[in-house]
Protein backbone atom coordinates (compact mmCIF):
# COMPACT_ATOMS: atom_id res chain seq x y z
CA UNK A 1 0.00 0.00 0.00
CA UNK A 2 1.37 3.49 -0.78
CA UNK A 3 1.72 6.64 1.30
CA UNK A 4 -1.17 8.24 -0.58
CA UNK A 5 -3.62 5.24 -0.37
CA UNK A 6 -2.75 4.96 3.60
CA UNK A 7 -3.71 8.73 4.04
CA UNK A 8 -7.12 8.04 1.98
CA UNK A 9 -7.93 5.23 4.05
CA UNK A 10 -6.80 6.94 7.24
CA UNK A 11 -9.45 10.12 6.69
CA UNK A 12 -12.25 7.77 5.30
CA UNK A 13 -12.10 6.34 8.74
CA UNK A 14 -12.13 9.35 10.42
CA UNK A 15 -14.82 10.68 8.94
CA UNK A 16 -17.08 7.55 9.68
CA UNK A 17 -15.96 7.88 13.30
CA UNK A 18 -16.89 11.42 13.66
CA UNK A 19 -20.80 10.04 12.00
CA UNK A 20 -21.29 7.20 14.31
CA UNK A 21 -19.76 8.60 17.76
CA UNK A 22 -20.02 12.77 17.49
CA UNK A 23 -19.41 12.70 20.98
CA UNK A 24 -16.15 10.42 21.52
CA UNK A 25 -14.39 12.48 18.80
CA UNK A 26 -11.86 14.14 21.07
CA UNK A 27 -11.63 10.98 22.64
CA UNK A 28 -10.70 9.22 19.51
CA UNK A 29 -8.61 11.62 18.75
CA UNK A 30 -5.33 11.51 20.51
CA UNK A 31 -4.97 7.83 19.44
CA UNK A 32 -5.77 8.64 15.83
CA UNK A 33 -3.15 11.41 15.79
CA UNK A 34 -1.19 8.80 17.95
CA UNK A 35 -1.56 6.08 15.21
CA UNK A 36 -0.89 8.96 12.74
CA UNK A 37 2.13 9.72 14.05
CA UNK A 38 3.38 6.15 14.17
CA UNK A 39 2.33 5.53 10.52
CA UNK A 40 4.13 8.68 9.32
CA UNK A 41 7.16 7.09 9.85
CA UNK A 42 6.62 4.04 8.10
CA UNK A 43 5.65 6.10 5.03
CA UNK A 44 8.83 8.27 5.68
CA UNK A 45 10.91 5.16 6.02
CA UNK A 46 9.50 3.68 2.70
CA UNK A 47 10.34 7.23 0.96
CA UNK A 48 13.46 6.77 2.86
CA UNK A 49 14.24 3.47 1.45
CA UNK A 50 13.08 4.44 -1.95
CA UNK A 51 15.45 7.32 -2.26
CA UNK A 52 18.13 5.66 -0.99
CA UNK A 53 17.49 2.60 -3.66
CA UNK A 54 17.36 5.31 -6.46
CA UNK A 55 20.44 6.86 -4.95
CA UNK A 56 22.34 3.67 -5.32
CA UNK A 57 21.41 3.12 -8.78
CA UNK A 58 22.66 6.55 -9.69
CA UNK A 59 25.69 5.91 -7.85
CA UNK A 60 26.12 3.02 -9.52
CA UNK A 61 24.87 4.67 -12.99
CA UNK A 62 27.81 7.13 -12.32
CA UNK A 63 30.79 5.06 -11.38
CA UNK A 64 30.04 3.02 -14.38
CA UNK A 65 30.09 6.26 -15.88
CA UNK A 66 33.14 7.11 -14.96
CA UNK A 67 35.18 3.95 -15.13
CA UNK A 68 34.00 3.70 -19.23
CA UNK A 69 35.40 7.61 -19.39
CA UNK A 70 38.50 6.35 -17.90
CA UNK A 71 38.84 3.68 -20.20
CA UNK A 72 38.18 5.76 -22.94
CA UNK A 73 41.04 8.44 -21.75
CA UNK A 74 43.01 5.22 -21.17
CA UNK A 75 42.92 4.10 -24.69
CA UNK A 76 43.15 7.76 -26.29
CA UNK A 77 46.12 8.12 -24.53
CA UNK A 78 47.76 4.57 -25.41
CA UNK A 79 46.86 5.69 -29.06
CA UNK A 80 48.85 8.98 -28.44
CA UNK A 81 51.69 7.55 -26.99
CA UNK A 82 51.90 4.82 -30.05
CA UNK A 83 51.52 7.42 -32.70
CA UNK A 84 54.40 9.23 -31.04
CA UNK A 85 56.39 6.28 -30.78
CA UNK A 86 55.53 4.93 -34.52
CA UNK A 87 56.97 8.74 -35.37
CA UNK A 88 58.88 8.05 -38.50
CA UNK A 89 60.86 11.39 -38.59
CA UNK A 90 63.92 12.07 -36.67
CA UNK A 91 66.66 14.63 -36.37
CA UNK A 92 70.22 12.62 -36.53
CA UNK A 93 72.33 15.63 -36.87
CA UNK A 94 72.58 19.50 -35.66
CA UNK A 95 76.01 20.63 -36.91
CA UNK A 96 76.51 24.34 -35.49
CA UNK A 97 79.80 26.27 -35.01
CA UNK A 98 80.31 26.83 -31.26
CA UNK A 99 82.93 29.82 -32.13
CA UNK A 100 83.36 31.44 -35.47
CA UNK A 101 85.81 34.32 -36.44
CA UNK A 102 84.79 37.69 -37.03
CA UNK A 103 83.92 38.21 -40.92
CA UNK A 104 83.87 34.21 -41.82
CA UNK A 105 81.53 32.28 -43.27
CA UNK A 106 79.66 29.84 -41.31
CA UNK A 107 77.83 26.73 -42.45
CA UNK A 108 75.13 25.21 -40.22
CA UNK A 109 73.97 21.67 -40.87
CA UNK A 110 70.66 19.72 -40.22
CA UNK A 111 70.58 16.12 -41.36
CA UNK A 112 66.92 13.93 -40.50
CA UNK A 113 65.69 10.73 -41.33
CA UNK A 114 62.26 10.56 -42.92
CA UNK A 115 61.86 7.16 -43.25
CA UNK A 116 59.35 7.10 -46.02
CA UNK A 117 57.22 10.18 -45.44
CA UNK A 118 57.70 13.32 -46.91
CA UNK A 119 58.91 16.62 -46.69
CA UNK A 120 56.93 19.42 -46.29
CA UNK A 121 59.53 22.25 -45.10
CA UNK A 122 62.59 22.61 -43.31
CA UNK A 123 63.10 26.12 -41.16
CA UNK A 124 66.04 27.88 -39.53
CA UNK A 125 65.72 30.23 -36.70
CA UNK A 126 68.39 32.88 -34.84
CA UNK A 127 66.49 33.71 -31.67
CA UNK A 128 62.75 32.46 -32.29
CA UNK A 129 62.93 34.41 -35.51
CA UNK A 130 62.76 32.51 -39.18
CA UNK A 131 65.65 33.84 -41.32
CA UNK A 132 65.19 30.97 -43.95
CA UNK A 133 62.97 28.47 -45.41
CA UNK A 134 63.27 25.44 -47.54
CA UNK A 135 60.20 24.09 -49.06
CA UNK A 136 60.71 21.29 -51.83
CA UNK A 137 57.24 22.37 -53.72
CA UNK A 138 57.88 26.06 -53.88
CA UNK A 139 59.72 27.59 -56.70
CA UNK A 140 62.45 27.98 -56.06
CA UNK A 141 62.13 25.65 -52.79
CA UNK A 142 64.81 27.99 -50.80
CA UNK A 143 63.82 31.52 -49.14
CA UNK A 144 65.36 33.84 -46.92
CA UNK A 145 64.41 36.59 -44.82
CA UNK A 146 66.21 39.33 -43.52
CA UNK A 147 67.47 39.42 -39.95
CA UNK A 148 69.88 41.52 -38.63
CA UNK A 149 73.48 39.77 -38.31
CA UNK A 150 71.59 37.10 -40.98
CA UNK A 151 73.34 37.36 -43.93
CA UNK A 152 71.97 34.20 -45.82
CA UNK A 153 73.82 32.39 -49.38
CA UNK A 154 70.70 31.20 -50.97
CA UNK A 155 72.82 29.75 -53.66
CA UNK A 156 74.80 27.50 -51.72
CA UNK A 157 71.88 26.72 -49.03
CA UNK A 158 70.10 23.42 -49.24
CA UNK A 159 67.76 21.90 -47.25
CA UNK A 160 70.21 20.27 -45.43
CA UNK A 161 72.22 23.19 -44.98
CA UNK A 162 72.50 26.99 -44.96
CA UNK A 163 75.17 29.09 -45.19
CA UNK A 164 75.86 32.40 -44.14
CA UNK A 165 78.20 35.15 -45.26
CA UNK A 166 80.50 37.05 -43.23
CA UNK A 167 79.46 36.78 -40.33
CA UNK A 168 79.75 39.99 -37.65
CA UNK A 169 79.11 40.73 -33.35
CA UNK A 170 75.35 40.44 -34.53
CA UNK A 171 75.36 36.71 -35.54
CA UNK A 172 75.97 35.87 -32.51
CA UNK A 173 73.13 33.83 -30.95
CA UNK A 174 70.95 30.59 -30.66
CA UNK A 175 70.17 28.79 -34.08
CA UNK A 176 67.19 25.74 -34.47
CA UNK A 177 66.52 23.85 -37.28
CA UNK A 178 62.99 22.74 -37.55
CA UNK A 179 61.96 20.07 -39.81
CA UNK A 180 58.07 19.39 -40.60
CA UNK A 181 56.55 16.28 -42.64
CA UNK A 182 53.77 16.10 -45.09
CA UNK A 183 49.94 15.99 -44.14
CA UNK A 184 47.81 14.21 -42.16
CA UNK A 185 49.99 14.30 -39.35
CA UNK A 186 52.53 16.74 -39.95
CA UNK A 187 55.51 15.45 -37.69
CA UNK A 188 57.94 17.88 -36.74
CA UNK A 189 61.36 17.76 -35.27
CA UNK A 190 64.33 20.56 -34.00
CA UNK A 191 67.13 20.91 -32.29
CA UNK A 192 69.10 24.10 -31.24
CA UNK A 193 72.73 25.26 -30.60
CA UNK A 194 74.20 28.12 -29.67
CA UNK A 195 77.15 30.19 -31.95
CA UNK A 196 79.24 32.73 -30.79
CA UNK A 197 81.08 35.22 -33.26
CA UNK A 198 84.62 35.77 -32.21
CA UNK A 199 86.51 39.10 -32.57
CA UNK A 200 90.51 38.58 -30.81
CA UNK A 201 92.30 40.71 -29.31
CA UNK A 202 94.78 42.89 -31.54
CA UNK A 203 97.86 42.24 -28.80
CA UNK A 204 98.38 39.66 -25.61
CA UNK A 205 97.74 40.29 -22.25
CA UNK A 206 99.83 42.86 -19.75
CA UNK A 207 101.47 42.49 -16.78
CA UNK A 208 101.72 45.21 -14.45
CA UNK A 209 103.14 45.85 -11.00
CA UNK A 210 105.76 44.18 -9.09
CA UNK A 211 109.41 44.63 -8.44
CA UNK A 212 112.73 43.01 -9.57
CA UNK A 213 113.57 41.15 -6.77
CA UNK A 214 111.69 39.95 -3.21
CA UNK A 215 112.63 38.53 -0.59
CA UNK A 216 111.06 35.66 1.94
CA UNK A 217 107.86 37.18 3.50
CA UNK A 218 107.31 40.32 0.45
CA UNK A 219 104.17 40.13 -0.92
CA UNK A 220 104.16 40.34 -4.49
CA UNK A 221 101.07 41.71 -6.21
CA UNK A 222 100.88 41.85 -10.19
CA UNK A 223 97.68 42.35 -12.47
CA UNK A 224 96.83 40.60 -15.89
CA UNK A 225 94.76 42.77 -18.42
CA UNK A 226 93.99 41.30 -21.83
CA UNK A 227 93.13 43.15 -24.96
CA UNK A 228 89.58 43.99 -25.92
CA UNK A 229 87.23 41.25 -27.51
CA UNK A 230 84.26 39.58 -28.03
CA UNK A 231 83.70 37.63 -26.25
CA UNK A 232 86.07 38.45 -23.35
CA UNK A 233 89.37 36.62 -22.88
CA UNK A 234 89.54 33.80 -20.24
CA UNK A 235 92.86 34.89 -18.10
CA UNK A 236 94.79 32.71 -15.91
CA UNK A 237 98.25 32.71 -13.69
CA UNK A 238 100.41 30.25 -13.77
CA UNK A 239 103.82 30.50 -11.22
CA UNK A 240 107.29 28.05 -12.57
CA UNK A 241 104.58 26.77 -14.79
CA UNK A 242 102.42 25.71 -12.27
CA UNK A 243 98.58 26.75 -12.43
CA UNK A 244 98.44 29.18 -9.45
CA UNK A 245 96.79 28.60 -6.18
CA UNK A 246 93.01 30.09 -6.14
CA UNK A 247 93.94 31.60 -3.13
CA UNK A 248 96.38 34.04 -4.92
CA UNK A 249 93.79 35.49 -7.45
CA UNK A 250 91.98 38.30 -7.22
CA UNK A 251 89.07 38.60 -9.39
CA UNK A 252 87.55 41.93 -10.92
CA UNK A 253 84.71 42.69 -13.29
CA UNK A 254 84.83 42.76 -16.55
CA UNK A 255 84.75 46.24 -18.15
CA UNK A 256 83.02 47.02 -21.89
CA UNK A 257 84.91 49.46 -24.45
CA UNK A 258 83.94 50.95 -27.72
CA UNK A 259 81.08 51.08 -29.76
CA UNK A 260 80.79 47.56 -30.47
CA UNK A 261 80.85 46.36 -27.01
CA UNK A 262 83.99 44.84 -26.60
CA UNK A 263 85.01 43.73 -23.68
CA UNK A 264 88.28 44.11 -21.10
CA UNK A 265 89.41 41.21 -18.29
CA UNK A 266 91.19 41.96 -15.52
CA UNK A 267 92.63 39.20 -12.89
CA UNK A 268 95.05 39.72 -10.29
CA UNK A 269 97.66 37.79 -8.55
CA UNK A 270 98.71 38.11 -4.70
CA UNK A 271 100.65 36.34 -2.60
CA UNK A 272 103.19 36.64 0.07
CA UNK A 273 106.34 35.13 -0.98
CA UNK A 274 107.57 31.94 0.45
CA UNK A 275 111.04 29.60 0.24
CA UNK A 276 109.79 27.23 -2.44
CA UNK A 277 108.53 29.64 -4.99
CA UNK A 278 111.97 30.06 -5.37
CA UNK A 279 113.44 28.21 -8.55
CA UNK A 280 117.33 28.76 -9.29
CA UNK A 281 116.67 32.12 -7.17
CA UNK A 282 114.04 33.26 -9.14
CA UNK A 283 110.03 32.89 -9.64
CA UNK A 284 108.57 32.97 -13.22
CA UNK A 285 104.71 33.92 -13.63
CA UNK A 286 102.98 33.90 -16.53
CA UNK A 287 99.61 35.07 -17.50
CA UNK A 288 97.61 33.50 -20.39
CA UNK A 289 94.45 34.82 -22.36
CA UNK A 290 92.57 32.07 -24.01
CA UNK A 291 89.37 32.61 -26.01
CA UNK A 292 88.12 28.77 -26.96
CA UNK A 293 90.52 27.13 -29.14
CA UNK A 294 90.77 30.27 -31.60
CA UNK A 295 92.87 32.43 -29.74
CA UNK A 296 95.90 31.50 -27.20
CA UNK A 297 98.29 34.53 -26.35
CA UNK A 298 100.51 34.84 -22.90
CA UNK A 299 102.85 36.96 -21.06
CA UNK A 300 105.68 36.37 -18.47
CA UNK A 301 107.45 38.18 -15.92
CA UNK A 302 110.42 37.00 -13.32
CA UNK A 303 111.89 38.56 -10.06
CA UNK A 304 114.77 37.13 -8.79
CA UNK A 305 115.33 36.93 -5.10
CA UNK A 306 116.63 39.58 -2.88
CA UNK A 307 119.44 37.42 -1.61
CA UNK A 308 120.71 36.33 -4.92
CA UNK A 309 120.17 40.28 -5.99
CA UNK A 310 122.55 41.33 -3.86
CA UNK A 311 125.33 38.34 -3.68
CA UNK A 312 126.71 39.54 -7.38
CA UNK A 313 126.84 43.46 -6.54
CA UNK A 314 129.03 42.05 -3.57
CA UNK A 315 130.80 39.97 -5.38
CA UNK A 316 131.75 42.26 -7.87
CA UNK A 317 132.96 44.62 -5.40
CA UNK A 318 135.06 41.98 -3.60
CA UNK A 319 136.50 41.32 -7.37
CA UNK A 320 136.99 44.94 -8.05
CA UNK A 321 138.86 45.14 -4.62
CA UNK A 322 141.08 42.45 -5.28
CA UNK A 323 141.77 42.84 -9.00
CA UNK A 324 142.69 46.87 -7.86
CA UNK A 325 145.32 45.12 -5.32
CA UNK A 326 146.53 42.73 -7.70
CA UNK A 327 147.32 45.71 -10.13
CA UNK A 328 148.66 47.31 -7.59
CA UNK A 329 151.43 44.52 -6.42
CA UNK A 330 151.89 44.26 -9.84
CA UNK A 331 152.29 48.06 -10.72
CA UNK A 332 154.55 48.04 -7.67
CA UNK A 333 157.20 46.01 -8.79
CA UNK A 334 157.67 47.49 -11.71
CA UNK A 335 157.82 51.01 -10.17
CA UNK A 336 160.67 49.68 -7.98
CA UNK A 337 162.42 47.83 -10.92
CA UNK A 338 162.25 50.96 -12.94
CA UNK A 339 163.91 53.35 -9.86
CA UNK A 340 166.65 50.91 -9.57
CA UNK A 341 167.78 51.29 -13.20
CA UNK A 342 167.34 54.80 -13.12
CA UNK A 343 169.98 55.25 -10.03
CA UNK A 344 172.28 53.28 -11.57
CA UNK A 345 172.60 54.84 -14.66
CA UNK A 346 172.51 58.15 -12.54
CA UNK A 347 175.52 56.78 -10.51
CA UNK A 348 177.22 55.63 -13.91
CA UNK A 349 176.21 59.41 -15.51
CA UNK A 350 177.99 60.54 -12.24
CA UNK A 351 181.30 58.23 -12.40
CA UNK A 352 181.32 59.04 -16.44
CA UNK A 353 181.22 63.32 -15.17
CA UNK A 354 183.80 62.63 -12.51
CA UNK A 355 186.05 60.80 -15.07
CA UNK A 356 185.71 63.67 -17.75
CA UNK A 357 186.31 65.98 -15.00
CA UNK A 358 189.52 64.49 -14.03
CA UNK A 359 190.84 63.57 -17.41
CA UNK A 360 190.15 66.95 -18.41
CA UNK A 361 192.48 68.64 -15.73
CA UNK A 362 195.47 66.50 -16.64
CA UNK A 363 194.85 67.13 -19.82
CA UNK A 364 195.77 70.73 -19.07
CA UNK A 365 198.68 70.61 -17.06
Amino acid sequence: MSCEQHHQQQRHIHHQQQQHHPHEHYQSRPYQCRQQQLQKPKCAHQQYSQYQEHHQQHLSCYTQQAHHQYQLWFIISAILFLIDISNSLTMTEVKIPNHIMRFKSAVLGCRYNLDGESLYSVKWYKDGHEFYRYVPRDKPPGQAFPLPGVNVDVRNSTDTKVTLRRVTLMSTGVYKCEVSGEAPAFNTVSESETMTVVMTPNHGPKVTGGRLSYQIGDVIRMNCTSGPSKPVCHLSWFINGEPANRSYLKQYEKYVVGREGLEMARLGLEFRVKGIHFQDGEIKMKCVAKISSLYFQSNEASVQSDRQHRAPALESRETIAAKSRAHGSSSAKPRSHTTLQQLRLATLLSLLTAFCTSSYSISLR
